[in-house]
């Protein structure tokens, strides 16, 4: 199937525009912006991030919730928050209050895939990259859980937003057995790696989180963080096929074997990782999705 590009030019600028206008609707909520700036204090203490925390009794239960599933495993049980930050640390911390309050801020209905399917899909992904980095030994790679939950932002903006356009992405891609970032490239003048880079850099996320999300299609052309890109690209693929029970759009079977190679996975070890994410996010499902 051939494809008329759509002025690649203008729809780049709309897209610009749109998330402008995202940016002025939804924006992260205030007790992340707390945290934000006790973690950029160096005089900030423990006690500090708990009463953060606690003042939003939602977020208080799923951080207890959280640090008491099988996800963590922390021995014994977690009975008080101070405790639940002390086991946790100010980075997961961080990164658990992140998650949560993207999923509460991001509800951007759409008639493609809907939002409770689209969230289960990126916590699953964002669980199967946590256990395959702990797996590989990737520093500090308990930051990979709210890139795997976040790095299909782009496709929620663009389903929302631009949702012709995203049906004729979809469709070209499975009628041409085309990787779906190259289609909309073609279309939209840039993919949703790109989108959803931006905003995260609008939320003044951390650098690296956004090169991840930018490169995960496109993993060869990544000049930094390369080994956290190629896992990603994989898990992207994987949750596809688990979640949705469909072969990826996104990348094809030669990038799948190529990004298992260059992670020294074998499929045996991707197979029992993808089993035990099944066994935890239907936990965790029950305590970030509801």
């Amino acid at each position: 199937m051939l494809l008329k590009p759509v002025a690649p030019a203008s729809e780049a600028s709309a897209i610009e525009k749109i998330l402008e206008e995202i940016k002025g609707l939804i924006s992260l909520p205030e007790i992340y912006q707390r945290l934000r700036t006790l973690i950029d204090d160096p005089r900030s203490d423990i006690d500090q991030f708990v009463e953060v925390v606690s003042s939003d009794p939602n977020l208080t239960v799923a951080v207890l919730k959280v640090a008491n599933s099988a996800f963590f495993g922390f021995p014994g049980k977690i009975g008080s928050l101070n405790q639940a930050v002390s086991m946790l640390g100010i980075g997961q911390l961080h990164d658990l209050v992140l998650a949560t309050s993207a999923i509460g801020s991001l509800q951007l209905p759409n008639e493609i895939v809907p939002l409770k399917a689209f969230w289960r899909f990126s916590l699953f992904s964002a669980v199967l990259t946590r256990l395959l980095a702990r797996h590989l030994k990737i520093p500090q790679g308990e930051r990979l859980f709210v890139i795997g939950l976040l790095h299909e932002i782009g496709h929620l903006v663009i389903y929302a937003k631009l949702p012709e356009l995203a049906k004729r992405a979809l469709e070209s891609a499975r009628s041409g057995q085309r990787q779906l970032h190259l289609v909309e490239e073609q279309l939209l003048g840039m993919h949703y790696g790109e989108i959803g880079a931006k905003l995260m850099a609008q939320w003044q996320l951390p650098g690296h989180f956004q090169d991840i999300v930018h490169y995960q299609p496109t993993p060869d052309h990544a000049e930094t963080y390369r080994k956290e890109t190629a896992l990603l690209h994989l898990v992207h693929r994987c949750a596809e096929r688990a979640v949705f029970a469909r072969a990826g759009l996104t990348q094809t079977g030669d990038e799948t074997a190529n990004a298992l190679q260059d992670l020294g996975l074998t499929a045996e070890q991707l197979e029992e990782a993808i089993e035990r994410t099944r066994e935890v996010c239907r936990e965790m499902e029950k305590v970030m999705l509801n």
